[in-house]
Formats: structure tokens, C-alpha cells, sequence
């Protein structure tokens, strides 16, 4: 009889789904786990028979999935939920820019990856701040990428300089810090944006063991070509496309001098004025590596063939309100064209969260109504938009969102026991449908233990939850919040948002 190999963590039992086609689902299965990465996958028989583990986690009852790659959200938005007006928007630049010290960076951060962790997300992308992200100093960074190197989870940090025609910023950008108990403004260019851009990725790219990532994140690499309803703008023209080319070929230089990838914002007419006045070479050349596009609502067909035909990431969000302004994510017609699809939170704005359960239905039902069918978006694919497919996106494929042999062991375990969750009939759609971030039971990543029955191991959720309330509250006390209020009658019964 063969003797039995070692490992140092097995998950066993329950119905594992792996999201590799040539071996998907194995009903009663299991995963050997040793030095952080996955050394079999199979069986629950053929495993147990096979390895010898220094623990055991038993998935009988649950469901065994990788880890979920949430590829598209922003740090910050934690600490403001609630803080929404449907004209007014949320008051994140003043406060991100002004009135936010350091320790409460750290705070949302902590707050941010423990809501990942109890969602069963191990890999997480966030653009810094709002759009732009806050990119006059490295401290912000610093924050996020330390609070999940803390939780155990893996962050691509997204970061880049400001776009040259849709700031987002007053003229001159300014960013404030506390000094000596008063708070220090400070000017910024889109130089010293670069420059500490390029500072973030060389101190954390690749950092804790790989766990941490940086993206290169120019809000727009084609410029905005859609009007922001509550941020006037004017649109680009003819003569802008000099200096946005020049911009857009900066921003490709350096994500190649640092093989990093590009993360920036794409919507109709986008790809379309690219092709336009930068010619098709160009556009070739910008999307030559790995780009992931967040949104791509209201893209026209060539538009859609130029992003598929580069093969580029799609980061999608089911619930935005791009899609009242800008039509829906053609997500069908961007999987045919070859693009890599994922479902993302764009959390934690105002009125969202981190958790990717929920954006799954919604995407699905977005999808439905704009296809005029329900024969589109099967609940295997909205699985594999959370795990492989948005690792595809991020180009970490070769590490994670599958159950394979060599990939990092980043597995999530899911409590079929809850009502909601019914008899179970379909298991891919009682996931892709009724799941919820409370169904996560277990939570490995790079091997480690970090969700137990729904307890975090590494991190002390109570502290976090008052940490993040106390900077919360001092920060937003010094923001003027009438613009976001709801009026003097909020609870009238009105059907239309109350007038301030």
C-alpha cells in the first residue's frame, strides 16, 4: 500500500466546485492544502486515501468554492455609507481630501477587509479614494495595504494621477493633512501624482508573500465621453487628444517599466473617440497589456470589438446608477467578443456594500431585462464572473479563483443550512441566487485560517466596528452635511426624495 503524503490542511465533504472545465464539480469531494498552495483536488475518497492532514475542516452540508475576487472597489466609501443624495451625491471630496487623517484610512480599511473576509472575497481590488484616488502622499496606501495584510487577504491597491480633462478635482489639486492639532493643505500636480504612484507600486507591489498588488489607475485612459449628471464637465474635443494621447501613452509606459496592470473607468464613446483621434495602432498599443475597464455601460458594438479583440478586463457593477444614466454593461455581447468578464461591488459607496453575493442576482436581472430574456447569464457564469473570471480580469489566473493543483489555496466553505437557500434542488443556482454573505462559513487563504463558523481568527471584529465608528463620526463632524440632507418632512410617506 502506497504510503499516504503529508499536508497541512484538508477541506473534506461537501460539494466542491472547482471552476476548471475539465473537472468542475465533485459532489462529495476535497482539497489538500500544503505550503499555502493546493496540492490535490478530487474525491473525498481518493483524497483521504491519499494524504494525511495535520487538520481537517469538514464541508459536509456546504458547499467548498475558491476564494471570491471582487475586482472593482474603492477605499474610503466604507466609512460615508448612508451619506447619499440623489442630486448632491455623497461628500466624499471634501472629506477624503480634507477632513480624513491618516488613522482613518486605516480605520475603513480595517472595516473593509473584515466585511471581504465575512463575504468570502480573499482578493480585492481598491482604487484609493474616490476618483481620482488619492495620490499626494503613499500614507493612504500604506493604510490599506497594511489592514489587510493584518486581516490575511490579498489587495490590489489602485492608484494613478488624476485625468488630464475630467479631474474630478478643483484646479489647483490640493490635498489637507493634519500637523501639530491644525490641518496643513498641501498643492499637488499630476507630476508628484505619478511620482507617488510610482513610489506605492515600488514599495507594495508583490509585497507579503504576493498578497499585496498595486494597479495603475488613471480614472480615464481614453477620457470621459458621458455626462456626469451631478459633476458638470464638459466633454473632450478634437483638440484635446493630443494631450490625453500623451497622457494615455505615460500612463502605458509605466504600467510596463513596473508589469503592473492598468485599472481605469470606461463608458460609450470612449473607445470610440480613441479610435478616432489616436488611431487604431495606438489604441492597440494602450490595450497591448493587461487593462481592466471598470463599468463599460452604454458601449456601442465597435466599441465592444476593440476591447474584446485586445481581450481586456471588464470590471462590471450591477447596481450603479450608470445604468439609469448610461444603459446597462452589455455583458453578453463582451463575453462573445472575448473580454474577461467579472461581477464586481464598486463598494462600499453610499449605497452598496463588499459583498458580491448580492450583485450576483442583480446582475443577472440587469441582464434579463436589457436582453429581453432570461435564457442569458446562467447562474455557472455569474459564479465564475466572482471567482475565475474576475481573476482573468485581474491577470492573477495563474494564482487564483479556481480549485486547482499549484494555485494558491484561497477556498471558501458555504453553510447550505439556511432557509433562504431552500431544498437545494440546482446548487449552482442557489448560489448564483439566494446566497448571501452569511452563508460563509469558512474563509483559507494562501492556506491560512482566517474564518472559522463565521469567527475571524486573525482580526478582532469588535475593535474594528469601534474604531471605524469613532474616526467616522470626529471625521464627518467636520464636513458641512446640509447639502446631503433629506429635508424637514423625510418621513411624510412622499414617493419623491424631500426637498431640503
Amino acid at each position: 500500500m502506497q504510503e499516504r503524503q503529508h499536508c497541512e490542511l484538508m477541506v473534506s465533504g461537501g460539494h466542491v466546485l472547482t471552476m476548471e472545465a475539465a473537472a468542475p464539480t465533485f459532489d462529495d469531494g476535497a482539497v489538500a492544502i500544503a505550503g499555502g498552495r493546493i496540492v490535490a483536488v478530487g474525491a473525498r475518497g481518493d483524497i483521504e486515501a491519499r494524504f494525511t492532514a495535520d487538520e481537517t475542516i469538514d464541508a459536509g452540508g456546504c458547499a467548498v468554492l475558491p476564494g471570491l475576487v471582487d475586482a472593482y472597489a474603492h477605499a474610503g466609501h466604507g466609512m460615508i455609507r448612508g451619506l447619499f443624495h440623489p442630486e448632491a451625491g455623497w461628500p466624499a471630496y471634501p472629506l477624503y481630501w480634507h477632513h480624513a487623517e491618516p488613522e482613518w484610512w486605516r480605520a475603513e480599511a480595517d472595516l473593509a477587509a473584515l466585511e471581504r473576509l465575512m463575504a468570502g472575497v480573499t482578493t480585492g481590488l481598491s482604487v484609493i479614494g474616490a476618483t481620482p484616488a488619492r495620490a499626494d502622499d503613499t500614507v493612504f496606501s500604506d493604510m490599506n495595504a497594511q489592514a489587510y495584510l493584518a486581516a490575511g487577504l490579498s489587495l490590489i491597491i489602485g492608484i494613478g494621477p488624476p485625468d488630464p480633462v475630467f479631474p474630478h478635482l478643483p484646479q489647483p489639486m490640493v490635498g489637507s493633512f493634519p500637523q501639530d492639532g491644525a490641518w496643513v493643505s498641501r498643492g499637488f500636480t499630476e507630476a508628484d501624482a505619478l511620482r507617488v504612484s510610482r513610489d506605492v507600486i515600488r514599495r507594495w507591489h508583490g509585497a507579503g508573500d504576493g498578497r499585496i498588488g498595486v494597479a495603475l489607475a488613471p480614472p480615464y485612459l481614453f477620457g470621459r465621453h458621458v455626462a456626469h449628471r451631478r459633476q458638470p464637465h464638459r466633454l473632450p474635443d478634437a483638440s484635446d487628444a493630443p494631450s490625453m494621447l500623451a497622457h494615455a501613452r505615460l500612463m502605458r509606459e509605466v504600467a510596463d517599466d513596473h508589469g503592473v496592470i492598468i485599472q481605469t473607468h470606461v463608458f460609450g464613446g470612449s473607445v470610440a473617440f480613441a479610435q478616432r483621434h489616436f488611431g487604431a495602432a495606438e489604441v492597440a498599443r494602450l490595450l497591448s497589456g493587461p487593462v481592466v475597464a471598470a463599468h463599460a455601460n452604454g458601449l456601442a458594438p465597435e466599441e465592444i470589438d476593440v476591447l474584446g479583440a485586445h481581450g481586456c478586463g471588464i470590471a462590471t457593477v450591477a447596481f450603479t446608477h450608470e445604468n439609469l444614466w448610461y444603459g446597462m454593461a452589455p455583458i453578453p455581447a463582451l463575453v462573445r467578443a472575448g473580454c474577461k468578464v467579472a461581477i464586481t461591488t464598486d463598494g462600499a459607496a453610499p449605497y452598496a456594500s463588499l459583498d458580491p453575493w448580492r450583485e450576483l442576482s442583480r446582475a443577472a436581472w440587469n441582464q434579463w431585462i436589457a436582453a429581453d430574456t432570461q435564457s442569458v447569464m446562467p447562474p455557472e457564469t455569474l459564479l465564475r464572473m466572482v471567482t475565475i473570471d474576475a481573476a482573468r480580469a485581474l491577470a492573477l489566473d495563474h494564482r487564483i479563483g479556481s480549485l486547482a493543483p499549484g494555485k494558491d489555496a484561497d477556498l471558501i466553505v458555504m453553510d447550505l443550512g439556511a432557509p433562504h437557500l431552500g431544498a437545494v434542488h440546482d446548487l449552482p443556482s442557489s448560489l448564483a441566487i439566494y446566497a448571501t454573505a452569511s452563508d460563509v462559513r469558512d474563509v483559507i487563504a494562501k492556506g491560512s485560517l482566517l474564518l472559522r463558523r463565521r469567527r475571524p481568527l486573525r482580526v478582532d471584529a469588535p475593535s474594528i466596528l469601534a474604531a471605524a465608528r469613532d474616526h467616522g463620526r470626529r471625521a464627518v463632524a467636520r464636513v458641512d452635511l446640509r447639502p446631503y440632507a433629506r429635508g424637514a418632512t423625510p418621513w411624510c410617506g412622499g414617493a419623491e426624495w424631500p426637498k431640503p
